[in-house]
């Protein structure tokens, strides 16, 4: 774990100077050294690691098949990507460096284009598992960075280049489809109560609700899932217990927002409405009701796993909604709390991830 702290330092503190000389016009060099810096650590952590991983055994085994012409993914442009790699080099090792580098960029770049507060970012992009995730499901992790990056386009509300970019991560993972709705989710108010009250009311009815939904699934071309070995639906209580906690606190600091945030130039009385957060809470509302549904749907791990992908920039932004100091630094602990415990349960109770011990690659070199 060492290797992943001390990376995590390294990147949190260069993006921290980064943020204070970011408006800086004599030291835009400087900014963009701390960038990369802060890009550098952790990028260079998943480049350089070896066996580390769950999917490691598959993803090397797929290397050869591909371009063996034996098996192949059902998404052509990580395929062509596998494909491009075995033209220069016969060792799968680069091809999980090649997929930790764009996955590094992407992730990063968006840091530092849309968040707030970088740093923090970065705190929780490897506190929730994102981090750790992109060194297992790295199809779909391509896929999550791609979508974070294009969100920057949602908020220009230029379709051609969101919907280029779904279509990119679309042909690395086909869960990335589930992103096509949050174009047009963008810009609607957060109806706080109703979704509290529709996410209880799903509670109480999910004894009729899943056989509906089974049924519906079943008859899709998704349904041999479950008679596959992926079928293995057990009810995460943590995952359930802490997604519903965050959607309850995102709930409240919509509503928190709308009364102290920052008035309208042109009102005393209304506030100017932060779109990206309110996009955020619909994105997390929906992974809530995934989590939901995870011991009846095989594999619906991955569709929470795409819907929260977004929250290395949600959370800066709910913090940030709380206007007194005492109680946002409050608020820091409790989240980083929350999602610390449940990131060592999950890696050393449940011994997800495989992402310990830690080997790098010049040990086999």
């Amino acid at each position: 774990m060492g290797v992943y702290i001390t990376a995590i330092i390294f990147s949190m503190v260069s993006a921290y100077y980064a943020q204070n000389v970011k408006e800086i016009r004599q030291l835009k060099s400087t900014y963009r050294f701390l960038c990369v810096m802060s890009f550098l650590p952790m990028t260079f952590v998943s480049v350089f690691r070896y066996q580390v991983g769950t999917d490691w055994p598959i993803y090397n085994d797929y290397f050869y098949w591909i371009s063996e012409g034996t098996d192949q993914f059902t998404e052509p442009l990580f395929n062509l990507l596998n494909r491009v790699v075995y033209l220069f080099t016969r060792d799968s090792w680069w091809l999980f460096a090649v997929c930790a580098l764009i996955i590094g960029y992407f992730t990063f770049r968006t840091i530092f284009e849309q968040s707030i507060y970088p740093a923090f970012s970065i705190l929780i992009f490897v506190i929730t598992g994102d981090y750790f995730n992109s060194q297992n499901q790295i199809r779909q992790a391509i896929a999550m960075a791609v979508f974070l990056y294009g969100v920057k386009y949602i908020k220009a509300r230029d379709w051609k280049r969101y919907f280029f970019w779904i279509l990119v991560a679309f042909l690395t993972h086909t869960s990335a489809a589930i992103y096509v709705p949050f174009y047009f989710l963008y810009g609607l108010e957060v109806k706080a109560g109703f979704l509290g009250a529709l996410y209880a009311g799903l509670i109480v009815t999910f004894p009729v609700v899943k056989r509906l939904l089974v049924l519906v699934v079943s008859k899709t071309k998704y349904g041999w899932y479950f008679q596959s070995l992926y079928n293995m639906n057990n009810f995460y209580i943590l995952g359930f217990l802490v997604t519903g906690f965050f959607l309850v606190l995102m709930l409240y600091y919509y509503y928190y927002g709308r009364k102290y945030g920052v008035k309208k130039a042109d009102s005393e009385d209304a506030v100017e409405e932060d779109l990206e957060y309110n996009l955020m809470v619909y994105m997390y509302f929906f992974a809530a009701l995934s989590v939901l549904f995870s011991s009846v749907i095989p594999q619906m791990v991955r569709i929470t796993t795409a819907l929260t992908y977004g929250t290395s920039l949600s959370i800066p932004r709910m913090v940030i909604r709380e206007h007194r100091q005492n109680r946002r630094i409050v608020l820091y602990m409790l989240v980083v709390g929350v999602f610390v415990v449940k990131l060592l349960y999950d890696v050393y109770h449940n011994g997800w991830y495989d992402a310990l011990p830690y080997q790098w690659v010049f040990h086999i070199l």
